[in-house]
């Protein structure tokens, strides 16, 4: 459903005899995405891409979070692209280029590290007043000055006793901001699927959200930060047990489609706000992944794309 990517994907052209099963990943994706179009059967078994999977050892049919299963297919994607210019390509369209700025609070020595990321996670944390929790609250939190306590944050120069305080900044704009919404909490004697309610807008505006300290300087202010919504990748059930849904924004139309399954139809924003959760539904829809994409590469209004 996503023109800029397809639209790459599609550029590999056909596989030939000499490439093993385990790497025929790219080319039955584009195979599959190519039957779901010719298709006049409600749903197209996805029989080949399940067997490359398996014959790279990745595994399926487990209990993981989405945002694993995304980073796993991802890679194994990229790994098998026969197109190094491609690779990269598709690489740049999905990654999200960080830099951490550490300052230890005793020496105030200041080092820093890049990080590339699939998607960003936002932990979702519990409220005892059950207050509801905003996406844009959530990535300012994200960004923010905080203290960091971690092992190899810790200043070669003070030691161990050090605390460092840490800012993130983005080091470009990302043609596709991906969120991930974590959710799950570990506790001493299980794991709990926290179903606080966050809100998350259908077009985000990064310059309303986050200082001029964390967005690129050589990017200000000839660029527009705005990103639109495109797809929401929802979780229904408890944390060990439960179904993954998503609702796509239609790159033909620009409205939303609800997909479960074999399962397709049109609903309205209101379903898809039907995830944002809330404490008093154990067993309700709740966003796991939020897809946003920069207003320039926006999948309604670059070109028509497939059709639900």
């Amino acid at each position: 459903m996503y023109k800029e990517f397809t639209d790459l994907l599609c550029r590999i052209g056909e596989a030939d005899d000499n490439v093993p099963t385990e790497r025929k990943f790219p080319y039955e994706l584009v195979a599959l995405f190519m039957d779901m179009q010719d298709s006049r059967g409600d749903a197209v078994p996805p029989h080949r891409l399940l067997r490359c999977l398996l014959m790279a050892k990745l595994t399926l049919f487990a209990e993981v979070d989405v945002a694993d299963v995304f980073s796993s297919v991802w890679n194994h994607l990229l790994q098998n692209m026969p197109d190094r210019p491609l690779e990269e390509a598709l690489r740049s369209l999905f990654t999200i280029s960080l830099e951490e700025r550490l300052t230890c609070d005793r020496c105030h020595r200041r080092s820093s590290a890049h990080r590339d990321l699939l998607s960003l996670p936002l932990r979702v944390s519990h409220s005892k007043c059950h207050r509801t929790l905003t996406l844009e609250r959530a990535l300012w939190r994200y960004f923010r000055y905080q203290d960091s306590y971690e092992e190899e944050n810790v200043c070669p120069k003070c030691g161990k006793d050090s605390r460092a305080t840490k800012v993130t900044l983005l080091r470009s704009l990302p043609r596709t901001f991906t969120v991930h919404l974590t959710r799950l909490c570990k506790t001493r004697s299980r794991i709990q699927k926290i179903n606080r309610t966050v809100t998350f807008p259908p077009t985000l505006d990064l310059m309303e959200i986050l200082g001029p300290e964390h967005l690129p300087e050589d990017e200000q202010p000839t660029t527009h930060y705005t990103y639109r919504l495109f797809a929401v990748i929802s979780h229904s059930g408890t944390a060990t047990f439960g179904h993954f849904s998503s609702y796509i924004r239609s790159c033909r139309d620009g409205g939303w489609y609800f997909f479960n399954d074999s399962c397709v139809c049109k609903v309205s924003w209101d379903d898809v706000k039907s995830t944002y959760g809330n404490t008093a539904f154990h067993w309700g829809s709740t966003a796991s992944l939020l897809i946003y994409v920069h207003s320039d590469v926006d999948p309604v209004t670059s070109g028509s794309g497939a059709p639900p």
